[in-house]
């Protein structure tokens, strides 16, 4: 993800109306099931959702009563997600990672990272979930989704890997609570499959 933030991205932007309703057809409480009891209790805690797309888990955090912050690189699906939020609950940002540069020294207790890793090069993985660590306050849980199988090439995506993931995770105090068995495509697409993953952000150890 470099720093022209549209041009990795122009798919979704060309086709912002198609994907913004393709996603709104289905419900966070449907795909994110197996997050929700790591949410935070505290109603008026802070969430970063990266990569919000039509803001769908956006709108599904902050009704609950969340702090809401969603991010994503492109500005048109960003346009459409924004237009739906008529409460204006949300903060929304055009911004990518691995460096979330407009979040600054932001913190937050849980970070939602769905539909995404597959989007990052593999020589931007690691300074990614750095970065996602640095966002993430100790004791803050970041949710992911890994898409498997057949990859989208019109989309700019690469391949992934549970292990690749956690590796690079636990090299930023990040630990793994919770990881999910494949499951089927929300979209009944045959080849693609999910995994989900709960990390907890660990402090650091101490140095004697």
């Amino acid at each position: 993800m470099s720093n022209h933030l549209n041009e990795p991205w122009s798919s979704y932007d060309q086709d912002s109306d198609h994907f913004f309703h393709t996603y709104n057809k289905i419900y966070f409480s449907s795909v994110h099931r197996p997050f929700i009891r790591f949410l935070p209790r505290k109603a008026a805690a802070r969430i970063l959702d990266i990569g919000c797309g039509s803001g769908r888990d956006a709108r599904a955090l902050a009704i609950r009563g969340y702090t809401v912050t969603a991010v994503d690189p492109s500005k048109e699906l960003l346009r459409l997600a924004e237009a739906r939020d008529l409460k204006k609950r949300i903060t929304w940002k055009n911004d990518a990672l691995p460096k979330l540069a407009s979040l600054g020294r932001s913190s937050f207790n849980f970070i939602l990272l769905s539909a995404v890793w597959m989007h990052i090069p593999p020589q931007e993985r690691d300074s990614s979930i750095k970065r996602i660590s640095e966002l993430l306050d100790n004791e803050g849980h970041l949710a992911v989704t890994l898409r498997m199988g057949e990859q989208d090439e019109s989309r700019m995506m690469y391949s992934v890997s549970l292990q690749e993931l956690i590796t690079l995770a636990s090299k930023h105090n990040l630990a793994p609570t919770y990881i999910s068995r494949k499951t089927k495509d929300s979209f009944n697409r045959s080849k693609v499959s999910w995994r989900k993953v709960v990390f907890k952000k660990t402090k650091k150890p101490s140095i004697p």
